[in-house]
């Protein structure tokens, strides 16, 4: 060549975002042409901070011998794969800051994917985004030539890719809700990939104040590829009331969201059962303790207080204050305040938590014989701590017996049958009756409902002396109250039954 033909581009480009453009393994962005002979720049956009792009690179600048006795050169993108006669260089030699193809001035023969010269002469060079425009510089500068520029064809075309993924997730936060202890809810987290290269998520882990509440199910690592999607499954499964809160934190090779952080929340709720049993008795003119009782409870409760109003029959029962010892409350500071007549309110308190299940404390009570000596038991607005755990109100009933009835009672233990509290009362949906007979003869065991209609017979035959037992199947049945009655040897007894569902 007479003159040294140099050809500078500024080459950059802009992202497309997630959405905009269809789906493709790359987008491309832009192709520069450059001809032997052409030395005007190439300008575009800038290359987006942190993106991956690829340039390739194909086709050759070719200089031949003609009449005028020109030099025969062959130069690809990266390597000389011939040397004109008349110059300096060897086949195979990497162009170089001189004299080449170069990069934000770097020469691409060491930046390109899979080394040494192509057959193709076709390259692949990746190149990370700077958010500044990446410089591309081809100079075709044998140092002895003689070349003219009419001799020269050909051409390097260089097309410009984003090949960045893109991660989009269909979750910013998560709340599961209320969540009762022993269960677990989950949901499905699904990730895409709306990029143009391959997605890679892995690192996933729980962290914050509740990590041991929470539960991820997924792989080791995912590789997503452009257009397509991948989940996993997190669940909570609190073991404890009260709300629980962590977050879920993944890894990802997209430059915009390398880190992905999810908060996740629930709360852990259980329901318990307190109330009093339908079978209670006390003696008339006598002070009683009657049981208020804590019938359901779960690990994890965490009860620390309770509060309730109860209802009774003040012609039957005098309240005389509570009794926390051998109960679930003892060291609890537990309050009675009468109302009024026949209406009674409850407020407990106490460091430890109630564990496991029985009596709560004793209602200490006076009781008087009236007809009918049955008072009824019944809690209202019953609530544990703040409302969590939830409260299911149990109602009874207390019979006060007469002076007459406890003599019957204890000369018709001798010689007649016994008909025992049924177990567990309330129950759902069987339960088992026990009895007791003094000795053979023939008896009835039936159950009514609360109208006096006859639900189901248990027993109707002779039955040796000793203790019987017969077990009672609600499952069809509706909630309410039934009762057991036992007939024979001349005497009817009866027990009252809770179904509680």
């Amino acid at each position: 060549m007479h003159a040294a033909v140099r050809h500078r581009i500024l080459l950059t480009a802009v992202i497309l975002l997630a959405g905009s453009a269809p789906l493709h393994a790359q987008l491309f962005l832009e192709e520069i042409v450059v001809f032997a002979v052409d030395t005007i720049p190439k300008q575009t956009q800038v290359l987006q901070l942190g993106k991956s792009y690829e340039f390739i690179c194909t086709g050759t600048f070719t200089f031949w011998d003609n009449d005028d006795g020109d030099s025969v050169g062959l130069v690809d993108a990266a390597y000389y794969r011939e040397i004109p006669p008349g110059e300096l260089g060897w086949a195979g030699l990497a162009t170089n800051g001189n004299n080449g193809f170069l990069i934000n001035r770097l020469p691409i023969a060491p930046l390109i994917t899979g080394s040494g010269p192509s057959p193709t002469y076709t390259y692949t060079v990746p190149f990370l985004g700077r958010g500044a425009p990446a410089e591309l510089f081809i100079e075709d500068h044998p140092p002895f030539s003689v070349d003219r520029h009419r001799d020269n064809h050909g051409a390097i075309r260089v097309r410009l890719f984003n090949v960045s993924p893109e991660i989009v997730i269909d979750s910013s936060a998560i709340d599961f809700g209320e969540v009762e202890l022993g269960d677990r809810r989950d949901t499905v987290i699904v990730f895409h990939n709306e990029g143009y290269g391959p997605l890679i998520v892995g690192d996933l882990e729980l962290a914050g104040s509740d990590p041991g509440e929470f539960a991820i199910t997924a792989a080791d690592e995912y590789t997503v590829n452009p257009g397509d999607s991948a989940m996993f499954t997190v669940s909570f499964i609190p073991t404890s009331i009260y709300l629980k809160e962590a977050v879920l934190r993944m890894q990802t090779n997209d430059s915009d969201s390398p880190v992905i952080t999810i908060p996740l929340s629930g709360t852990g709720v259980t329901t318990l059962e307190a109330g009093c049993r339908a079978d209670l008795h006390a003696p008339s003119q006598q002070y009683s303790d009657i049981p208020v009782t804590l019938f359901l409870n779960r690990e994890g409760s965490n009860t620390t207080s309770y509060a309730f109003e109860l209802e009774y029959d003040e012609t039957l029962l005098i309240p005389d204050g509570v009794d926390t010892r051998a109960s679930l409350s003892q060291g609890w500071t537990v309050d009675m305040t009468v109302l009024r007549p026949g209406r009674l309110a409850i407020s407990a308190s106490g460091g430890t938590p109630l564990s496991g299940t029985g009596t709560l404390f004793f209602l200490r009570c006076f009781a008087v014989w009236n007809p009918p000596p049955v008072s009824p038991m019944i809690l209202h607005d019953l609530q544990f701590n703040s409302g969590n755990p939830r409260a299911l109100a149990v109602d009874g009933a207390v019979e006060v017996d007469s002076l007459c009835n406890q003599h019957l009672k204890s000369v018709r233990y001798i010689g007649t049958p016994q008909l025992r509290q049924n177990h567990p009362n309330p129950f759902n949906p069987t339960t088992t009756i026990n009895f007791w007979l003094p000795r053979r003869m023939q008896v009835r065991l039936a159950v009514y409902d609360s109208g006096g209609r006859l639900v189901r017979t248990l027993v109707d035959g002779i039955l040796p002396s000793g203790d019987h037992s017969a077990t009672f199947g609600a499952e069809a049945l509706p909630s309410g109250m039934y009762v057991c009655r036992l007939e024979g040897g001349g005497a009817t007894d009866s027990r009252r039954m809770l179904l509680l569902r």
